[in-house]
């Protein structure tokens, strides 16, 4: 049986390293300086996740077909690069370079619980989670309440020197509360808020809607807005089965009747 490492113990110098990963997340990128990308979010059997990406762009059609999204994969011939910057997209500060040579190997699944990182919403309330905290997490509660569809700024899209117009893109602002009643402002932006709306539109008010988000940044404290997604690694499911969080909250919602409105 093949020896795998596990992602927190992998290295900048471990080009020899093996690693058993699901795909978790896949997105294109599109950058001023460096042009188009592709990236994907892998988690191990451990739930440590990590961002990786396709060093040349012309490999990205490959890694694309070879990497399906929730699928679990081994790679090998990968590098792995430090991130020196705080504000990140996982808790770890590395990320796996994809190159040339890099091999992909399809695994069987793993059966076994992958913990989640959910934050209780009162951390994000009294400060314990920090405004702009330095990573992704993920945030699970009941949908009380979803505004109308609008616009609003977002300084992350990437803009030349010599464009002037606006970086503004659709919006959709919905309220999710956990189960003592508190409550987070979440905000989905750009094409993960029109999928946000196309579900609301199909599954809300049939009935209770857990959300699970995956992936998430704290942004705020006592303003408007306190989650908001991180643009290609942040999703979102309704009603997410297997997990251990959701079966509580079900319970909790049975014994008081459902969330209030």
């Amino acid at each position: 049986m093949a020896n795998f490492e596990r992602l927190a113990m992998v290295t900048p110098n471990g080009d020899d390293s093996m690693i058993r990963v699901r795909v978790e997340n896949v997105w294109s990128t599109l950058d001023v300086e460096n042009g188009e990308g592709l990236s994907f979010l892998v988690v191990d059997d451990e739930g440590t996740r990590m961002h990786a990406f396709v060093q040349h762009f012309a490999d990205a059609k490959r890694f694309k077909r070879l990497l399906q999204k929730g699928d679990w994969f081994t790679i090998t011939g990968f590098s792995v690069v430090i991130v020196r910057n705080e504000i990140r997209m996982t808790k770890q500060r590395k990320e796996i370079v994809l190159k040339r040579n890099t091999e992909v190997g399809v695994s069987e699944l793993f059966n076994g619980f992958i913990p989640l990182d959910l934050v209780p919403f009162q951390d994000v309330k009294n400060g314990t989670v920090h405004d702009g905290t330095s990573y992704t997490r993920d945030f699970l509660g009941v949908i009380s309440s979803v505004s109308d569809f609008g616009l609003t700024v977002d300084d992350s899209m990437p803009r030349n020197i010599h464009n002037y117009d606006p970086k503004t893109t659709g919006s959709i602002d919905f309220v999710l509360e956990d189960n003592d009643g508190n409550h987070l402002n979440c905000r989905a932006k750009g094409i993960l808020a029109v999928l946000f709306k196309r579900n609301w539109l199909c599954y809300g008010e049939t009935g209770t809607n857990i959300c699970l988000l995956t992936n998430w940044r704290v942004v705020g404290r006592d303003g408007p807005i306190q989650v908001e997604d991180e643009e290609g690694i942040s999703t979102f499911e309704y009603d997410p089965p297997g997990h251990h969080e959701v079966v509580l909250v079900y319970c909790r919602l049975h014994q008081e009747g459902g969330p209030e409105r």
